[in-house]
Parts: C-alpha cells; structure tokens; sequence
C-alpha cells in the first residue's frame, strides 16, 4: 500500500495529528477477522469513527463514497482523514516490525523499507 502525505494537503496534516495519538483509538477485530479501530474525533468529544484502512462512517467519507465510483485513480481521493491515519499507524508498525535484529553472530540486517517512501 503506497501512502502519500503531502505538507500542502490539509487532510494529511490531520491524518497525522490523529495517527500521533493512536493511543487513544480502540482496537478490535471485525467478523472477519479484519482490525478495525475506534479513532476519536478532532471536532466532537465523546465521538468516535469506526475505521478500517478502506472504509470509515465519518460524515466525509460518507459523503465522498456516494459521489465518486472506486479505482484505482480515486482511491487516495475518497480516504477520509482518518483512514489516512489508520494506514499510516499500520505502516508505522510494519516499519518498527521490520527493525533490525540481531543475528546469532551477533550482527545486523537491515530490512527493506521500500514500503516508505519520500516524495517532493
């Protein structure tokens, strides 16, 4: 999964305030077996969104889901803030998953992190 986060998007920048207190969110597993987090929200306290990295019942992604058609184009489009921010924790664990570890010779190996990218 490719995640962009762009200083000019506000919706990024909110993506990243609510990733940064992922702490706070609810975890559990839906039917399928699929995480799916409790992420509060920004505007109304004592609210939370129920959200997957492809879906969210917030109002904004509510309304962007009926207007637009799923591909591959408008994928990134249609998240949500907080989908944002639920696929950048995920990868943010993927990331310190993938940490190196010490081999029995005692040395390192430095994973792939081809999955994060920089883009200017």
């Amino acid at each position: 999964m490719s995640i962009t986060i762009s200083a000019d998007d506000p919706r990024s920048i909110r993506a990243i305030e609510i990733a940064a207190n992922a702490d706070q969110w609810t975890r559990y597993r839906n039917q399928d077996g699929q995480p799916v987090y409790g992420v509060p929200s920004q505007s109304e306290p004592r609210r939370s969104y129920v959200v997957t990295p492809t879906s969210c019942d917030c109002p904004d992604f509510e309304r962007n889901a009926l207007a637009m058609t799923p591909s591959a184009e408008t994928s990134e489009l249609r998240a949500c803030k907080h989908m944002l921010a639920v696929r950048l924790y995920r990868e943010l664990v993927r990331a310190q998953q993938l940490q190196p570890r010490p081999t029995p010779s005692g040395l390192t190996t430095e994973p792939r992190r081809d999955h994060l990218r920089l883009v200017r």
